[in-house]
């Protein structure tokens, strides 16, 4: 009865599992896909079908190449992430009936996302800006228009400090250099797009994540292979 019993809970397991392999993560995925933006789908689209047959030769209506098409849509997610200036001429050349007017920043205020651990967290600049709209000005908070993450597991309260005071010169020098752009749409709220960089290392969550990501696989290496480094080093050595 109990070998029974272990049977069933077997099965019921390999088929739970089965079913969130084959069925319930490709289709979160084709979702998140979706709802990606226009540039990372095309990105996906395009080189996940090329690789695919490249590498295994074989035809895409698969799941296994919805599978393997995941890892193509982190690399255009994470490319276009770092893209300020391609983000803002992508939405213009998918949204063409947003117009861009001319507009001044009033003043912003810089703050630290809050958070009870303080991982993986960022500064944020709040934008209060101003545009021209039939012959009048109209003014706007934009939360969150600019953020500079730290890229760290772990954040100090001198480190906010020093985040808070380098986004603060950033936003200062986009201000001076008009380095940001206000777009319009009657049945939407404006968009401001600050900075307008080719690239922007401080202000990708995705490649943040990442270096956080080797930040901590490098510890646990050294913290791994710290107690055999001596018998490491001293092979080596009689090598040599």
């Amino acid at each position: 009865m109990s070998n029974r019993k272990r049977n069933n809970t077997y099965k019921k397991q390999k088929l739970t599992e089965k079913f969130a392999l084959h069925f319930l993560l490709p289709f979160v995925y084709l979702i998140v896909l979706y709802f990606s933006e226009a540039p990372v789908i095309i990105f996906t689209g395009i080189l996940s079908p090329l690789l695919y047959i490249f590498i295994f030769d074989r035809k895409i209506f698969s799941k296994r190449f919805v599978i393997f098409s995941f890892p193509v849509f982190l690399t255009g997610a994470l490319i276009y992430n770092c893209l300020p200036n391609f983000q803002y001429q992508s939405f213009r050349f998918f949204h063409p009936n947003w117009t861009e007017t001319e507009g001044r920043i009033i003043d912003y205020k810089i703050e630290w996302l809050p958070t009870a651990k303080r991982t993986d967290k960022a500064s944020t600049a709040t934008i209060h800006y101003a545009y021209n709209v039939d012959l009048r000005e109209e003014q706007v908070y934009a939360p969150k228009a600019v953020i500079r993450y730290s890229g760290d597991v772990w954040n100090t309260e001198n480190d906010i400090a020093t985040y808070n005071l380098a986004l603060q010169k950033q936003v200062q020098e986009y201000i001076g250099a008009k380095n940001y752009k206000i777009l319009l749409n009657e049945r939407a709220e404006p968009k401001l797009f600050m900075p307008l960089d080719i690239f922007n290392f401080r202000g990708s969550v995705l490649l943040q994540s990442l270096v956080i990501i080797l930040k901590v696989s490098v510890v646990l290496a050294i913290f791994v292979t710290w107690p055999y480094l001596p018998a490491i080093r001293s092979k080596f050595l009689k090598k040599s």
